[in-house]
């Protein structure tokens, strides 16, 4: 009886747990927004935003980030998920996608090659200052500084860096990745949790940061909550079924009515051009 008990207990405080954790739910087809700030790296004019046959559709040719983002949200955890469709390519790029966005940084994960004139793609983290547009953390060439002084040049220390992938304790990674394939729906989704970070592409774990906030005196503000974004800088793309979870997060979008076990790919490629 005891151990019927425990278990009827147990079942009841799971579904609490559930319970209490919101679902933030936006297919874009009814999409305005009154809801979303535009942000914009370096105080760039805002991209163009649009609907078009149901998707969100971006449109930057500038190498500076532009995002939405969700007003007035201060979440600690929780997870995005979100289908992006890359349809043209303006030059260097890349896809975005950004958590504990504040009023002067974010979290930011990508996936492209803006920073370097690279040999290859990447996908990278970091924290972004929006003000001034620096990427916070070690520049990259000064992990191997001593290469410098031995006479190697610095493009061939960047490509190696590029090759085989960087990482630094202070919220900083950078990994080879290929570009987002043009004209097919790739999903992303990115777990927040305490100081640890994770970004996947198609159910694949591809980078993961370690941010220990407390250490970065340079800090306006604290990163430890925040609200999400998404965006893009040199593509035009489209964005569909956006989805967030946590227990902060409000219950938005009649999700409830939504099939569960289908997947978001899918209802993005039903709704394909």
């Amino acid at each position: 009886m005891k151990f019927a008990i425990l278990i009827i207990g147990g079942l009841l405080l799971f579904q609490a747990l559930t319970v209490s954790a919101g679902t933030f739910f936006e297919t874009f087809d009814n999409f305005n927004l009154q809801d979303w700030d535009e942000v914009t790296e370096r105080n760039f004019p805002a991209g163009d935003w649009r609907v078009v046959n149901g998707v969100l559709q971006a449109e930057s040719k500038d190498d500076a980030i532009q995002m939405l983002v969700i007003k007035d949200a201060a979440w600690h955890d929780y997870e995005v998920e979100i289908d992006v469709m890359p349809l043209a390519k303006h030059g260097r790029g890349h896809i975005v996608l950004a958590a504990r966005v504040k009023q002067t940084h974010a979290i930011v994960f990508a996936i492209g090659n803006i920073f370097w004139n690279a040999p290859a793609p990447i996908v990278s983290g970091f924290i972004l200052n929006l003000n001034t547009g620096t990427r916070v953390g070690l520049p990259l060439i000064l992990m191997k500084i001593e290469d410098l002084f031995n006479g190697r040049p610095q493009g061939e220390i960047v490509d190696e860096l590029l090759r085989v992938g960087v990482f630094t304790n202070i919220c900083t990674a950078v990994l080879p990745h290929p570009f987002l394939e043009k004209g097919e729906w790739t999903q992303l989704k990115l777990r927040v949790v305490q100081k640890g970070v994770t970004l996947w592409v198609n159910g694949e774990s591809v980078l993961h940061l370690t941010c220990l906030f407390d250490n970065f005196a340079f800090l306006e503000e604290d990163l430890n909550v925040g609200s999400v974004g998404f965006g893009l800088a040199g593509y035009t793309a489209r964005f569909d079924n956006l989805k967030i979870t946590g227990e902060e997060v409000p219950n938005h979008g009649g999700l409830a009515v939504q099939p569960q076990s289908k997947l978001a790919v899918t209802w993005a490629q039903l709704k394909k051009y």
